[in-house]
């Protein structure tokens, strides 16, 4: 068999070898050692392996003959030989053709398609490094529109065919060099705006079903300017003296930015196209409105920011109050959940405590005005959130289980009682949950006792002088104590309300513990012979009225 040319390309290599094969074949055959060793299947070699391994080596060498054309153009720039601009330029133009030729490859072909993708991207990152830090040849605003535009090349040139690797390729560029050049350059702005646009451009992709995984990267990159940003614009020390200003009106406008980009996203893809939220959307939703929102009130030096952020905080709670109307199951949970946390900070931005609570109050009443059960939850976390708010949870407790001359602010604790009470009328009406109606009719009685005793220790010591013995106030409070839990029997009894009946062993235990750690310890012995009285009278009476209850069907 003569020599093989020296023009044998790497395609005529395979048929060479199956010749080499059947010739040793046959001397095996002439010899008898045909068959005397076996090869395993395993160990044969695959023709589809050598073909790749054949086919990988010319890739590989146009990759690295790509870089070399790459600094061929450097030296052709730095020699002026051609105008700086043109060269670098012309430089961007070649990476974005890698990247295109990337994407001509038929898809099977990944090898070949990543190579030439990381040759762009090896080309592109130096270039615009070099060409914005040492050379500025490009401003910080066109530096950031190649890397837009680089990375929108990518995500259009890859939609076709889905081809994952230019989308990530390009993408990760963009993002890794904006974030580079935003530290580099000491210029936050240009490359804090592209950061944004990258991220808005993957949302538009997702809610096509493009690059959803691309999401965390953008997101994530985008967050974290926008962090940065609004550090070095309200951190104690000011703005470094090596960094370009940051008006304090386009970082809010990114702030706001951020928010609207993953709202809308969202948006369409849960309420348009019927997507459940996945758990990228739930994370980054709350984080760019903590950022936003948390970001506008650290510029509240500037007239009318605060007023904003109440009006985008409550607006968007509105917002998502009108989906969570439209939508059903997981998506529904989510949307009113972010409503309640948005109306909370929002009321909160906007007003004082009290008044808060008192708006809260009303959102409590609407919810279950409402009738709809998973709202009616949300009533009890807005009646909670205006009692903690305006201090009747801590008052009617100290007014319950103070001492025997505790005193108590009224006001706070009868307005949670007519709002608790309110509360629960309604889910009478409307709510069949027995759970949730129980947990509107403890606090309802919390409140209601709060304001008795307050009302009935305040009569006391108006009625008999300031002087008067403090050991029968502690009397009053056992006693309502005691008398609450005959009045829910009764209520057992007449409006035959089940739900009543856990209430009445927490309030004669309750009653019990006073009894035992406070009454007792009176010096004033009326008092305690009072306390008595009223309670063993309560155990009395409470078995025979549950009885009756439980005859009735109750």
């Amino acid at each position: 068999m003569p020599p093989p040319s020296p023009d044998v390309g790497p395609d005529d290599l395979v048929p060479a070898l199956q010749a080499l094969e059947q010739r040793i074949a046959r001397i095996e055959e002439h010899l008898g050692l045909a068959g005397s060793i076996p090869i395993p299947d395993q160990q044969k070699p695959s023709m589809a392996a050598l073909r790749a391994g054949a086919g990988a080596v010319p890739v590989l060498g146009r990759m690295l003959l790509g870089l070399a054309g790459a600094y061929v153009l450097r030296a052709i720039t730095d020699a002026h030989t051609v105008p700086r601009e043109a060269g670098v330029f012309t430089a961007i133009l070649y990476a974005m053709l890698w990247l295109v030729w990337a994407a001509r490859i038929p898809a099977a072909q990944r090898v070949e398609t990543s190579l030439y993708s990381l040759t762009s991207a090896l080309v592109l990152a130096p270039l615009i490094w070099e060409a914005s830090i040492r050379l500025r040849v490009l401003a910080p605003w066109t530096s950031a529109a190649v890397l837009f535009g680089f990375t929108v090349l990518g995500l259009i040139i890859s939609w076709r065919k889905n081809l994952m690797i230019v989308a990530t390729t390009a993408t990760f560029t963009g993002v890794l060099m904006s974030s580079a050049l935003l530290i580099g350059t000491s210029n936050v702005v240009p490359f804090l705006s592209v950061l944004l646009a990258i991220a808005a451009a993957v949302e538009v992709s997702a809610c096509f079903e493009h690059w959803l995984n691309e999401r965390w990267l953008t997101a994530a990159a985008a967050n974290l300017a926008v962090l940065l940003a609004t550090y070095l614009v309200t951190n104690a020390n000011g703005l470094p003296a090596t960094y370009a200003p940051i008006p304090w009106g386009a970082l809010l406008a990114s702030q706001m930015a951020l928010v609207a980009i993953y709202f809308s996203s969202t948006l369409i893809r849960t309420f348009l196209r019927g997507h459940s939220l996945n758990v990228f959307e739930i994370a980054q939703l709350a984080l760019a409105f903590s950022i936003a929102i948390w970001g506008g009130l650290r510029l509240g030096g500037h007239p009318g920011i605060t007023g904003s952020m109440a009006i985008v905080a409550l607006g968007s709670a509105g917002a998502f109050y009108w989906l969570a109307f439209v939508e059903r199951g997981r998506n529904f949970v989510i949307y009113a959940t972010y409503g309640f946390l948005l109306s909370i900070v929002g009321t909160l931005i906007a007003l004082s405590y009290p008044a808060s609570a008192a708006v809260w109050s009303i959102f409590a009443v609407a919810c279950l005005a409402a009738s709809r059960l998973g709202l009616s939850w949300y009533a009890v976390l807005y009646l909670l959130s205006a009692c903690v708010a305006s201090g009747a949870f801590n008052e009617a407790t100290q007014s319950i289980l103070g001492g025997a001359d505790t005193h108590v602010a009224l006001v706070p604790v009868l307005g949670a009682a007519v709002a608790a009470l309110a509360c629960y009328l309604l889910a009478l009406r409307s709510v069949p949950n027995r759970v949730l109606r129980a947990v509107l009719s403890g606090l309802a009685f919390w409140f209601l006792a709060g304001t008795a005793t307050a009302v009935l220790t305040t009569g006391y010591h108006q009625l008999f002088g300031a002087l008067a013995p403090h050991a029968y106030c502690a009397t009053v409070r056992t006693g309502v104590l005691a008398g609450g839990a005959v009045f829910l029997a009764f209520a057992i009894l007449v409006w035959h309300r089940a739900e009543l009946v856990p209430l009445i062993f927490v309030a004669m235990g309750l009653g019990g513990y006073r009894l035992v750690l406070i009454d007792l310890r009176q010096d004033e012995k009326p008092a305690l012979v009072l306390s008595l009285l009223i309670y063993g009278a309560a155990l009395m009476f409470l078995p025979r009225l549950l009885q009756l209850g439980r005859a009735s069907g109750t």
